[in-house]
């Protein structure tokens, strides 16, 4: 195949795009309905694996064609041809603008909330898939394409063939996927759904590090995907909330039934994520500690005693404090010049240990102040007074 080629009478090729053991990837013109267009060339050598490969070919090109979704590449068509004595099979695709992932990380990790963006998008389009019974089989980087204005769009799917046998993991030339990104059961041929799920866990990993999860030989690969676990997330990225370590452990799980059950899952967690670290909704922080003093009795520092301790909490005046006016503040009616009112009145009955010593201090833990977007309260400091 070379520029100018028309393909079946129809296709014709204007420059090579992409490359693999599967063939080429051509920009071409399709004059019948006038757009331009992506092609998948797979070049037959008329063995039997050939017509298996273009068998599978063509089988789960009706399948990806019945797929319509925003994040999914559309396929328009597919077909076999005859050319300079060889057999040819294609398929055509959209044509997408932009860039594949694995181009982007070259440049190093993402921001969270691009990695987070870009995974949320590639779970719904697994999403899609698996609900119409389709698994990829070879999710990666290099399949993700990143438009213009960030948009993602999943190609290739479950239409993977490899003769490089660099990368070829199984004794008849056809790599059903790629292995840094290879669930543990896909290395011996096994897949379901929840194979593409460990395979979004590796791209999410290497989007938030840096890094994929396992690196080295094929066979060291197989190996590390079998036996070993990577390092955890935040080692990498401290900065990356818990939460996020948390779902890629679970995506990267060795036992496909530790994993979320569902594309859907993965999408609502990562979304979850997203809302409460990145959309503007800071995580949660503790509560400041605070101190206070009690008075006990002798007999109750020897023995011990149940005392009441009587808790407020105070907010900025709303009718004077806000204003900076100073004259205001010391004429307000309604915090007396103080700038602050009184929010919340309560009273804890707290245990004090037998035996405590004049000056000695007690951590109360968490009767401090109230914790910011669901943290934990502070600790509450009380200096004990033994009076006669």
């Amino acid at each position: 195949m070379r520029t100018g080629t028309v393909l079946d009478g129809r296709y014709r090729l204007i420059k090579p795009i992409g490359a693999g053991g599967f063939g080429q990837v051509w920009k071409a013109h399709d004059p019948r309905v006038d757009r331009l267009v992506a092609i998948k060339v797979l070049t037959g050598d008329g063995s039997a694996d050939t017509d298996r490969q273009v068998a599978r070919l063509a089988r789960e090109a009706a399948v990806a064609g019945s797929l319509s979704h925003p994040r999914i590449v559309t396929v328009h068509d597919f077909g076999s041809t005859m050319h300079d004595g060889r057999l040819y099979a294609y398929l055509v695709m959209q044509l997408l603008p932009g860039k594949s992932l694995s181009t982007y990380l070259e440049r190093g990790r993402l921001p969270l909330s691009g990695a987070l963006d870009t995974a949320a998008d590639i779970a719904d389009a697994l999403d899609a898939a698996h609900e119409a019974g389709l698994t990829h089989r070879d999710i990666k980087p290099s399949n993700i394409i990143i438009g213009p204005a960030g948009e993602v769009t999943v190609v290739d799917f479950g239409i993977t063939k490899s003769t490089d046998a660099r990368h070829d993991i199984t004794t008849t030339g056809v790599l059903l996927g790629t292995p840094a990104y290879m669930a543990p059961e896909a290395l011996s041929g096994t897949f379901d759904h929840r194979s593409d799920l460990y395979s979004l866990g590796c791209v999410l990993y290497e989007m938030v590090t840096g890094q994929p999860p396992f690196t080295g030989t094929p066979w060291h690969l197989v190996h590390q995907h079998l036996h070993e676990q990577p390092a955890p997330l935040r080692t990498l990225r401290p900065d990356a909330p818990a939460e996020l370590q948390q779902l890629v452990g679970r995506l990267l799980a060795k036992d496909p039934a530790h994993r979320p059950d569902s594309a859907d899952e993965v999408y609502d967690l990562i979304e979850e994520i997203t809302d409460r670290y990145v959309d503007g909704t800071p995580p949660p922080s503790r509560g400041a500690d605070l101190t206070s003093e009690v008075s006990l009795s002798k007999g109750e520092a020897a023995h011990g005693a149940v005392i009441p301790m009587h808790m407020i909490t105070h907010q900025t005046c709303p009718d004077c404090a806000t204003t900076g006016d100073e004259t205001k503040v010391l004429n307000c009616l309604t915090c007396r010049g103080e700038g602050r009112v009184v929010s919340r009145r309560h009273t804890y009955k707290v245990r004090v240990p037998a035996g405590v010593k004049n000056g000695q201090k007690i951590r109360l833990r968490e009767f401090g102040a109230p914790g910011k977007h669901g943290g934990a309260p502070g600790d509450l400091y009380v200096t004990v007074h033994v009076t006669d």
